[in-house]
């Protein structure tokens, strides 16, 4: 080892000092000014890790009628109006209305029966259940982009995920 490499190592595997703090931090700084995180990347992570952790039944988005199509920089989402969702075991069916600058979400799920349905939405978690015809609602709801969780009594283990959409 040449003397130049003995030094190095000697130095990093020292502790560090304030001038090497005062480097990170700007270096830290410059990273996060050239190329900053995306929004929403860390709640996105979270979920497909949620996701893959849970092995969740994906629900395959349907459009009915037709919506205006909302194209989002980090995330294509499709501004809902009416559209189904389908897998093997549940479809479900929402239909959002606007209300004095919010929306309300009606949903239907099929076979009928009482689930839990969350309304994921920017870090937030609104449930409600089902009645035993499968409907729901959430009123007041934000716009924005949004999934579904629907959790069946039978397997809640397994949940049923919609696709993100922009309400």
């Amino acid at each position: 080892m040449s003397t130049d490499e003995s030094t190095l190592a000697m130095v990093a595997a020292g502790p560090l000092d304030v001038a090497d703090l005062e480097i990170l931090t700007r270096l830290a700084a410059l990273v996060d000014t050239s190329d900053p995180v995306p929004a929403g990347l860390v709640d996105r992570i979270g979920m497909a890790l949620t996701i893959e952790a849970l092995h969740a039944e994906l629900a395959e988005l349907h459009l009915v009628g037709d919506p205006a199509l909302a194209v989002r920089a980090d995330e294509t989402s499709i501004e809902a109006g009416t559209i189904t969702f389908t897998t093997d075991v549940l479809t479900v069916m929402i239909s959002v209305h606007p209300e004095a600058g919010r929306v309300r979400v009606d949903g239907w799920a099929a076979p009928a029966a009482e689930l839990a349905v969350e309304l994921h939405q920017s870090g937030d978690v609104t449930t409600v259940t089902s009645d035993v015809d499968g409907r729901f609602s959430f009123s007041e709801v934000e716009r924005g982009p949004a999934r579904l969780v629907l959790r069946r009594p039978s397997d809640p283990r397994v949940p049923i995920v919609t696709p993100q959409i922009e309400l």
